[in-house]
């Protein structure tokens, strides 16, 4: 069972060219500079480890990309490091951590050993660096807090490590101009939700497999004659050959042959089938900046959507509920803007107002689902939702790991 008041979130951290190769792994719920929330932290980040190897596994989390984890000096002193695969992790010395001989000598020891660190929340004043100075041999990334030093440009920031053999981190990256201008500066990695923020590119191309998916949601939206919607599927081989894929898939469990597209349709139904095409709108045989990061986030979006439906006791709409959150951020991936998009799409007017103005029931739970995806305290808002929802936060908590498909073994 999973402890109660332990949580792990996540959040995405991008290369130079968009592409996330790591997650933070997230567990704090509070942090302050009193020695009891110290030892809390220490004991909380040891019962987090537990949970992330034992109960969800780290290739359920992070997949094949590297995971951070943040510490502090109790765990930095404790033995919990030797339990845990060194290839898969960086461990984030946070910006409270006490730094002494004891910590500097055992943290070169470990690096020794092929442990990596970052150093978390980096403030770029002298008073600062000149604290964390002895770690900095140690140290592969400085993960720099770009409003924590409000007195001093982006290019001076960078300018303050150009001697070191570190990889910088931007961190609270919030659009799309910050992103450039750092990446412009020499920054390697970035973490923040700019990704998800549209940029509006006018007369863009939409790619021909995307109108096709859009006339079928559009047909699926006008007739349920099977003959018909199966008529209109032989005409785009590239939804026939990926529907294929999708029934095939490990989320289903027919054990009947498969004949024709027209009784996939029919096993499917035509909601379910609505609901694939709009993740399918994201398709695209360009690998576009942000494209993994941002598809995972519309997948965890509708799949959250669907469990909450379902936990408050209205499954009929879970497949609406779905497709609400998998168009959630169409806009940002094909760059045009909502309204352009949703003139396309002939969408019930309850998710149109949930897209457009996070209106309605869908546009609730969509807000719940967008704030689960990116907040940083996992745990409080867990509880938070969860009471005002009236349901538990361990059940909640259930909910969100298996939307980002956790494999969580209670």
């Amino acid at each position: 069972m999973v402890e109660s008041d332990i949580f792990i979130g996540r959040q995405p951290i991008f290369d130079r060219e968009g592409k996330c190769i790591s997650y933070e792994l997230l567990y704090r719920s509070t942090h302050e500079s009193s020695e009891a929330v110290f030892t809390d932290n220490a004991h909380a980040t040891a019962r987090v480890i537990l949970n992330l190897i034992h109960n969800i596994g780290l290739t359920s989390i992070i997949g094949d990309k590297i995971g951070y984890i943040n510490i502090d000096e109790t765990i930095i002193l404790s033995d919990v490091f030797l339990s845990l695969p060194k290839s898969k992790l960086v461990f984030e010395i946070l910006e409270y951590t006490k730094v002494n001989q004891e910590v500097v000598d055992k943290i070169a020891y470990l690096h020794e050993l092929g442990y990596r660190f970052a150093l978390d929340d980096f403030s770029c004043d002298n008073e600062n660096i000149e604290y964390f100075r002895l770690l900095f041999p140690y140290v592969d990334v400085i993960k720099i807090d770009l409003l924590a030093t409000t007195d001093m440009t982006i290019e001076a920031m960078v300018e303050k490590f150009s001697a070191l053999n570190v990889k910088l981190l931007a961190e609270k990256v919030e659009n799309i101009e910050i992103f450039n201008r750092c990446k412009n500066a020499g920054f390697d990695y970035f973490q923040g939700f700019f990704f998800e923020k549209p940029t509006i590119i006018q007369g863009i191309k939409i790619e021909p497999s995307i109108i096709h998916a859009i006339d079928m949601i559009n047909t699926l939206r006008t007739t349920s004659d099977m003959n018909v919607i199966s008529e209109k599927f032989s005409y785009y081989p590239e939804l026939t050959f990926n529907l294929l894929r999708y029934i095939n898939s490990a989320e289903f469990s027919f054990h009947q042959e498969i004949t024709s597209v027209k009784h996939i349709l029919t096993l499917l139904g035509p909601q379910k089938l609505r609901s694939w095409l709009g993740l399918f709108l994201y398709s695209s045989a360009s690998e576009e900046m942000f494209q993994e990061a941002i598809i995972d986030a519309a997948k965890f979006r509708a799949n959250m959507m669907r469990e909450l439906v379902i936990a408050l006791g209205k499954p009929n709409l879970s497949d609406e509920a779905f497709l609400t959150g998998s168009l959630s951020l169409i806009d940002t991936y094909l760059h045009i803007s909502m309204d352009e998009i949703l003139q396309k799409i002939h969408l019930d007017q309850s998710i149109v107002d949930a897209l457009l103005h996070r209106e309605g029931h869908f546009g609730k739970l969509l807000e719940i689902s967008e704030k689960l995806e990116k907040t940083d305290q996992i745990h409080p808002l867990i509880s938070r939702i969860a009471s005002k929802l009236q349901i538990k936060s361990d059940k909640l908590y259930k909910m969100y790991c298996k939307a980002w498909d956790y494999e969580l073994k209670i």
